[in-house]
């Protein structure tokens, strides 16, 4: 199941509960090269002086240079993914599947396994990370910026 490991460190710190996300089928919406504009970690809490935290929700902004394959609202999108530190900003490939959040999650295949486009009327899947009831994901996106930055071109 994508990301079912990664996103241990995370529900341990109670930043995101396990989701539909890990048990719908692994697939995308849509297709597309894009330039990663602005990177900016979620805020990971203190898990203790005997953990690493190698992989954590992420909030990136993403400028679409071309649609592949499904389509898109815009041009810029900010889309959820799991990562260790900020990517390299380049154009790229990048797979995203709707989230019930309103975005879009990004999708990595594992151990080089092929994934497919999502079916049409499939149901959006969790994002990877959901703000507790008095907060919202753009709160979580300023604490994010208000503890590590922006990591942009």
């Amino acid at each position: 199941m994508i990301y079912n490991t990664r996103l241990t460190a995370a529900i341990l710190l109670g930043l995101a509960t396990p989701s539909a996300a890990l048990a719908e089928p692994v697939c995308y919406d849509a297709k597309v090269r894009a330039l990663p504009v602005d990177q900016v970690p979620s805020e990971i809490g203190d898990c203790g002086n005997d953990c690493i935290i190698m992989l954590w929700p992420w909030f990136v902004d993403l400028r679409v240079t071309r649609v592949i394959e499904g389509a898109l609202p815009s041009k810029m999108v900010r889309v959820l993914t799991v990562q260790h530190t900020y990517r390299v900003s380049r154009v790229g490939t990048w797979l995203l599947r709707k989230n019930t959040a309103g975005g879009y999650n990004v999708v990595v295949p594992e151990d080089g396994a092929a994934i497919v486009r999502c079916s049409d009327g499939i149901s959006s899947v969790e994002p990877y990370i959901r703000p507790g009831d008095e907060h919202t994901l753009d709160d979580l996106r300023d604490a994010g910026i208000r503890r590590y930055g922006h990591h942009a071109n």
